[in-house]
C-alpha cells in the first residue's frame, strides 16, 4: 500500500486571527509545507474549490460563518469527503471539540499550539489520511471486480462463531446487509431444500478435517427468483485446529443457461424445436429396451411430404419453412402423450408410438396423421394444399434394432409413394423395389471407382479478417455415364453402410492431397485441404498410419491438411477415438468438427477432444439475419469456440446480409454460394491465379469504427442529427424507412440505433423490439417529441430501449449519451441475466432546439 506523502503538501490555514496564521506559517514552511490562508469561513471555501488541499487547519471561533458550519460545507464540496480538517480549539473546551468531530473533522489540536510538534502532527494526519484513501480506494476496486465477476466471498471465524459477508455476495442471494446474520445456517437456508444436504455435508468435512469444497448448486433469492452458483471454500488451520473457513460464491446462471440452451438446440431441430435425428436414436433405443421388458410393441411411422420440393422452388425457403414448421405441430396434435414426433432432415419426419398393444393401434394412428394433411395449410397469403406419404414397421416383427426399424419404415415409406403418394404402407418382406434399386446404385457405385468415375471439386474458404482464400473443402461428386451427376446424398449413405466408403475414402484423401501438392508447387504454398473423414472410415481405418503415408506420398506438410470429423466418429468408442485424434495431432495435421449444432455437441463434449476450428451449420447461417434462434445459436457457437482458442468457419453462406452477421459476430472464415460454388481443379485454377478475394468492406477489421444508424421518418430531422454529430468520428447511416433500418443493421456493424418513437408503418418501439431480438448487443436509443406514457411504458416492459431522449434535443447532451450508449456497447454490458429487464432511463435534455 502505498502511503507516502504528497511533496511539499498545500495546508489551508482558516483563521481570522492574522498572528495565528503567520505563527503556523512560519512553523510549517521549513517544514517543506505550502500555506495558503484564509480570514474567514467563506474565504475558505473558496480557496477550496480553487484548488482541493491535502489538509485543512480551521479554527473553531470564527465571526460570521463558524467553523462548525464551514468544516460541514466543507465536507460537501467535491473532494472534501476525504480531506482530513483539523479543528483548532481551546484545551478545555471540550463541548467544541465534540461538535467539531460531529460536523466532520478528522481531529483537533488544542490551544496554545505546541510549534515544535505541529509538523510533525500534521505530517502523521496526513500519513494516517492517505492510507485511509488507498484502502477505500482498493476496496472499491475488489468490489467493482468482484461485481464484474459476479463473485461474493464470506468468512466464518469458529472462535467467536462471528462472520463476514461481501456485498456482492449479498446480492447474488437477494439479501441486504440488514437481512439476518451473515452465518453460515442463513446461507443454507439460502438453498432448495433438496440440496442443502449437499452444501451441509461440504462443510461439516471442511468443518471436521480442513478439506476445501468445490460445487455448484442452486440459490433461491427472496423474491421467488433463482440463480445457479458455483461455490468454493478452503480452511485456515494451525495445526490440526481449523481457526477460520472462508470460501467464494460465483453467479454462473448466465453460463449454465447458455450450455442448456446450446445442449437443448443441439438435440432438437432449430426450425421445428422437435427431437433431431440424435435425440430420436436416443428414444429409439430405450423405447426398444422397455417393450423388451413389458412385451409390448413399438411403430416407427417415416414419412415426408409429398412434392415439397416444389413448394419450395415456387413459393421460397421461407414458405417452405413455414410449413415445416405447421407440419410439425400438427403432427404432435395428432400423436398420443408419450409418443415422439422428431425431424430427420428436410422434409422427413419420424413418429415412434411407444406401448402398442397390437400392430392395429399402429394403423389407427397412421390414419390419424394421414387426415391432419387434409385440412389446407394457410400460410401468410398462401394457402396450399399437402399430403404426404408414411412407411411403418413394427417392433419386433420388421426388426430388432433402430437402425433396422428405421430402414425397414424407409422401405416402406418407398413403397407407399410408388403407389401413388398420400397413402400408408405397413412394412413388408415383399417389398422389393427398394432393394433391387439400392443393389443397383451399390453395383453402379463399386464400377465407378475403379473405372474412375468419381471426381473432386474444390469449395474456397475464404478469411474473413484478410478476405483471401486460404485454402478450400474437397466434395466427392459422381459423374455417372449416361445419368449425369449423381447427388452426393444419393450415393454417400449407401457407401457409408456398403462399406465402400473405406475404399473412396482413401481415394478422396490421396487425391486431395495429390491436387493441393501441384498447387504447392504453382507457389500457392500458403493453401490448405480440407477432407470429410466418415465413421465408418474412422472406425475400421488406422487413419494415423493413413495420413502419413498419404502426407508422405504428397509431399504436403502436415499443417496444410484438415481432416473433417463429424460427431458420429467422436461418438464411438472414446479412448479409441481420443488415442487417434492425439496421434493425428502429434503428425500435425488440423481437426476440424463439421456440421456443429446439428447433433450432440456442447461445450462440455468439445473439451474433451482436440479440436482446432468449428464448422457451423449452414442450416444455422440460413437464418441469421431474420431468426432470433439462429442469430443466438449463431453467436453462441462463435463465442463459445473463441473460449476454447478453436477457430470458426461458417459454411453455406449465400447473402450479403449472413456475411455481415459473421463479420459483426467475429466469425473468423466462411465458404459458401457468396463467393464460389464448389469448383472443378481446372476453374479452381483460374480462381487460384486471378487473385480472387472479398472486397475489405466485406471483411472484419480489427479496430471497427463506431457505427450509428438514424432512424426518423422526417429527413430535415436525420440532417439536423448528422449535422449535430458530424465532428464525432461516427460512421453515420441514416433512413427513413423502418425496414431498411433492418436491412442496413444487417449488413452493417451497427453498434448504436437511435430512432423516432413515431413513423408511419412500424413504430420506433417495435423496430427496437424486433432490432434486440436478433441483434441484443446493439445498443438501443429512442428519440421521440412525444414521450407519452403508454409507448414508454411498452418499451419499459419488453426492455427494448436502453435510453430516451425527447426533442429538440441539446447538442452537448446528445453527444454525451451517444458517447455513453458506444462504450457500453464496447463494453459488452447487455441486458441483466436475471429478472425482469433494466427500465430505461429517460433522459430530458430539451433546454435548446437542434
Amino acid at each position: 500500500m502505498n502511503t507516502a506523502l504528497p511533496p511539499h503538501a498545500l495546508i489551508l490555514v482558516v483563521d481570522d486571527d492574522a498572528m495565528t496564521r503567520l505563527l503556523v506559517t512560519e512553523a510549517l514552511e521549513p517544514e517543506g509545507f505550502r500555506i495558503e490562508e484564509a480570514a474567514s469561513g467563506l474565504d475558505a471555501l473558496a480557496a477550496f474549490q480553487r484548488g482541493v488541499p491535502d489538509l485543512v487547519l480551521l479554527d473553531v471561533a470564527m465571526p460570521g460563518m463558524s467553523g462548525f458550519e464551514c468544516c460541514a460545507q466543507l465536507r460537501r464540496l467535491p473532494g472534501g469527503a476525504h480531506v482530513p480538517i483539523v479543528v483548532l480549539t481551546g484545551n478545555d473546551d471540550d463541548d467544541s471539540i465534540k461538535q467539531a468531530l460531529e460536523a466532520g473533522a478528522s481531529d483537533f489540536i488544542s490551544k496554545p499550539m505546541q510549534w515544535r510538534l505541529l509538523a510533525h502532527r500534521l505530517r502523521y494526519l496526513l500519513r494516517a489520511s492517505s492510507a485511509l484513501t488507498e484502502l477505500s480506494r482498493i476496496q472499491e476496486s475488489l468490489s467493482h471486480a468482484q461485481a464484474l465477476a459476479r463473485l461474493g466471498n464470506w468468512e466464518y471465524r469458529l472462535a467467536d462463531g462471528d462472520g463476514y459477508w461481501s456485498p456482492e455476495l449479498l446480492r447474488i442471494l437477494g439479501l441486504d446487509a440488514d437481512s439476518g446474520p451473515t452465518s453460515f445456517e442463513r446461507l443454507l437456508q439460502c438453498l432448495p431444500e433438496d440440496q442443502r444436504p449437499l452444501l451441509l455435508d461440504a462443510f461439516m468435512e471442511l468443518h471436521a478435517s480442513g478439506t476445501g469444497y468445490s460445487l455448484e448448486h442452486k440459490v433461491l433469492q427472496p423474491g421467488g427468483g433463482e440463480c445457479i452458483v458455483f461455490h468454493q471454500a478452503e480452511a485456515v488451520r494451525q495445526g490440526r485446529q481449523v481457526l477460520l473457513m472462508r470460501g467464494t460464491v460465483q453467479d454462473i446462471t448466465e453460463r449454465k443457461l447458455q450450455e442448456w440452451r446450446i445442449e437443448y438446440l443441439a438435440n432438437h431441430d432449430a426450425l421445428t424445436d422437435l427431437p433431431n435425428r440424435q435425440l430420436l436414436n436416443d428414444r429409439i433405443g430405450q423405447a426398444i429396451a422397455h417393450a423388451r421388458r413389458t412385451r409390448l410393441h413399438l411403430a416407427t411411422l417415416m414419412l415426408d411430404l409429398d412434392r415439397f420440393k416444389f413448394v419450395n422452388d415456387s413459393y421460397g425457403h421461407p414458405v417452405g419453412d413455414a410449413l415445416l414448421q405447421e407440419v410439425a405441430r400438427r403432427l404432435q396434435h395428432a400423436v398420443r402423450e408419450g409418443d415422439t414426433v422428431a425431424r430427420q432432415g428436410g422434409d422427413e419426419f419420424v413418429i415412434l408410438l411407444t406401448d402398442l398393444p397390437d400392430s392395429d393401434t399402429a394403423e389407427d394412428i397412421a390414419k390419424k396423421v394421414l387426415a391432419v394433411f387434409a385440412e389446407p395449410f394457410v400460410l401468410g397469403e398462401h394457402t396450399l394444399h399437402v399430403s404426404t406419404s408414411i412407411g411403418a414397421s413394427l417392433f419386433p416383427s420388421d426388426g430388432d434394432s433402430g437402425d433396422i426399424l428405421l430402414k425397414t419404415a424407409d422401405a416402406a415409406l418407398y413403397s407407399a409413394k410408388d403407389k401413388g403418394r398420400n397413402a400408408y404402407q405397413f412394412y413388408n418382406h415383399k417389398m422389393g423395389v427398394l432393394v433391387e434399386e439400392r443393389a443397383e446404385i451399390e453395383h453402379a457405385l463399386h464400377q465407378a471407382l475403379a473405372q474412375g468415375e468419381l471426381e473432386l471439386h474444390y469449395q474456397p474458404k475464404v478469411n474473413l479478417v484478410s478476405g483471401k482464400v486460404y485454402g478450400m473443402e474437397a466434395l466427392l461428386r459422381w459423374r455417372r455415364p449416361g445419368i449425369g451427376m449423381v447427388p452426393p446424398d444419393r450415393f454417400i449413405p449407401l457407401a457409408e453402410e456398403a462399406g465402400m466408403i473405406i475404399a473412396i475414402g482413401e481415394w478422396v484423401l490421396r487425391t486431395a492431397c495429390a491436387q493441393l501438392g501441384v498447387w504447392h508447387a504453382y507457389g500457392f504454398t500458403h493453401l490448405t485441404m480440407a477432407v470429410n473423414v466418415s465413421a465408418r472410415q474412422f472406425r475400421q481405418v488406422d487413419m494415423p498410419q493413413l495420413v502419413r503415408e498419404v502426407l508422405a506420398d504428397s509431399g504436403v506438410p502436415a499443417d496444410c491438411l484438415e481432416l473433417e470429423l463429424t460427431e458420429s466418429v467422436l461418438m464411438q468408442n472414446r479412448d479409441l477415438v481420443v488415442r487417434a485424434l492425439e496421434q493425428l495431432k502429434e503428425i500435425g495435421v488440423t481437426l476440424a468438427l463439421d456440421d456443429f449444432g446439428t447433433g450432440y455437441s456442447s461445450l462440455s463434449y468439445l473439451k474433451q477432444f482436440p479440436i482446432d476450428v468449428v464448422k457451423i451449420d449452414q442450416s444455422f447461417i440460413r437464418d441469421v439475419t431474420d431468426s432470433e434462434d439462429g442469430a443466438s445459436l449463431t453467436r453462441s457457437i462463435i463465442a463459445m469456440a473463441k473460449s476454447l482458442n478453436m477457430r470458426t468457419v461458417a459454411e453455406g453462406v449465400e447473402t450479403e446480409g449472413q456475411l455481415a452477421f459473421l463479420n459483426t459476430n467475429h466469425c473468423d472464415a466462411m465458404q459458401g454460394y457468396y463467393f464460389s460454388r464448389p469448383l472443378p481443379g481446372a476453374e479452381m485454377d483460374k480462381l487460384l491465379y486471378a487473385g480472387t478475394h472479398l472486397p475489405p468492406d466485406n471483411c472484419h477489421a480489427e479496430v471497427p469504427q463506431r457505427v450509428l444508424l438514424l432512424v426518423d421518418d422526417e429527413e430535415h430531422m436525420l440532417s439536423a442529427l448528422r449535422r449535430s454529430l458530424r465532428k464525432e468520428g461516427y460512421q453515420i447511416l441514416s433512413t427513413t424507412n423502418p425496414q431498411e433500418a433492418l436491412e442496413l443493421v444487417a449488413s452493417n456493424a451497427v453498434g448504436v440505433i437511435l430512432t423516432d418513437a413515431r413513423m408511419p408503418g412500424m413504430s420506433g418501439n417495435e423496430l427496437l423490439r424486433r432490432i434486440k431480438g436478433i441483434y441484443p448487443e446493439i445498443v438501443r436509443v429512442m428519440l421521440s417529441g412525444y414521450p407519452e406514457l403508454h409507448s414508454v411504458t411498452a418499451a419499459i416492459n419488453e426492455g427494448s430501449v436502453y435510453k430516451f431522449i425527447t426533442k429538440p434535443w441539446d447538442e452537448t447532451l446528445l453527444k454525451e449519451h451517444l458517447q455513453e450508449a458506444f462504450l457500453r456497447f464496447e463494453s459488452g454490458v447487455q441486458r441483466p441475466p436475471l429478472g425482469p429487464p433494466m427500465g430505461p432511463r429517460v433522459v430530458q435534455i430539451s433546454n435548446r432546439a437542434a
